[in-house]
């Protein structure tokens, strides 16, 4: 191997052995200071509106960051509110209803008993009287044994619960520090905005900070269009659930559409929160029509939300819809439910990073100067 190859090849192992380091010291640093980066993030979607109030009513900076927390914050407090007050609600209704709907739940399994589980059990123990003794002692034991593993896994579930419970009751102090140190945060960084972007411009005039300029445009562009992204989602999930609460005729559809939309935000689940359960007790109750509906609904709603999503997603921030699916699911695959925000956002990173020419400029390093292969031929 010439010399010149090996350099190349100790240049591209440096290069692995630094992105390697990069990314694990980056993961250490995400650790302790997460909430100064969703600070951040926060401050780029209201710095617009921070600089709405000081340019139109020259307004101190600090007072229009102030306003503008509050809107931003009494608005999520807002619909936050709403929901739960609707589900109070429906819950208060639900507790009203419950003594006829247990005397209805009752009958079913009694009718379901009669019908079905009798016969089976007078089989059985039929069967069972025909048994040897041998064969009798074997199956007792075997009953034994299967009621003692039932109780143990009764067991192991509750004390898994009381341990969840303990764990979140534990983990609330440090929830609202958490959100404490956020929302001061995101005060100050909106607030000395101009100063930061000051300093970046002074920085922008030497070698390299264009590039990481070009990069923070387009993880910023990326923000706000993957935030369009998921409002687009939600507002068609909400069209498709009115529509389909107005079919099937129930009460407040207004109100079951928006609570839709909320459970819409929700990995995994997502509206099947709201809309199983309630299928589920339709069925239980007797009302098929509800019951098929809402599962057709639920269907409809999680085949369009799958479809849509990388198209709409990946418009928004400036994607090809199959690298902005391939960038969820691989996001959910490393980061668990924050995947979905943490995949997309790291796609436009690489794609920036791209655009900025930082490959370009990587791969050069460990090509190296032209005149060394030029020597060497």
């Amino acid at each position: 191997m010439s010399s010149a190859r090996l350099w190349q090849l100790l240049r591209f192992i440096l290069v692995v052995i630094g992105f390697f380091l990069i990314t694990w010291l980056l993961n250490i640093l995400f650790e302790y200071t997460y909430p100064f980066v969703f600070a951040l993030l926060l401050s780029l979607m209201t710095v617009p509106l921070v600089n709405f109030f000081e340019r139109k009513s020259n307004m101190p900076r600090a007072l229009g960051t102030l306003i503008s927390l509050i809107i931003v914050l009494s608005i999520v407090v807002g619909i936050i509110t709403i929901v739960i007050i609707q589900l109070i609600h429906y819950a208060t209704v639900a507790a009203e209803r419950l003594p006829e709907q247990i005397e209805t739940l009752t009958e079913f399994i009694q009718r379901l008993f009669n019908e079905k589980i009798a016969p089976l059990v007078n089989d059985a123990y039929e069967s069972y009287q025909q048994l040897n003794p041998g064969q009798t002692t074997s199956l007792e034991g075997g009953i034994t044994e299967l009621g003692v593993q039932l109780a143990s896994a009764i067991g192991v579930l509750s004390r898994g619960v009381a341990s969840v419970l303990q764990n979140m009751l534990a983990a609330l102090p440090l929830v609202l520090l958490l959100v404490v140190v956020i929302v001061l945060a995101w005060f100050f960084i909106t607030k000395d905005w101009p100063s930061y972007v000051n300093s970046l411009n002074r920085l922008n005039k030497r070698k390299g900070f264009k590039e990481f300029e070009e990069v923070m445009i387009n993880l910023k562009s990326a923000l706000f269009g993957y935030v369009r992204a998921q409002f687009t989602l939600i507002s068609i999930t909400f069209g498709i659930v009115l529509i389909g609460m107005l079919i099937l005729r129930v009460d407040n559809p207004l109100s079951f559409a928006l609570l839709a939309g909320f459970f819409d935000l929700l990995p995994y689940l997502g509206v099947g929160t709201l809309l199983i359960p309630w299928a589920a007790y339709a069925a239980v109750t007797g009302d098929w029509f509800v019951a098929i509906g809402l599962v057709v609904l639920y269907i409809i709603v999680i085949v369009q939300r799958n479809l849509a999503e990388p198209k709409i997603v990946g418009s928004h921030i400036g994607l090809n819809p199959l690298v902005a699916l391939i960038s969820i699911f691989v996001g959910l695959k490393l980061f668990g439910v924050l995947g979905f925000i943490v995949g997309p956002v790291l796609a436009v990173l690489l794609k920036a990073v791209y655009n900025a020419k930082v490959f370009h400029y990587i791969w050069r390093f460990i090509v190296g100067p032209p005149t060394t292969t030029a020597k060497e031929r």
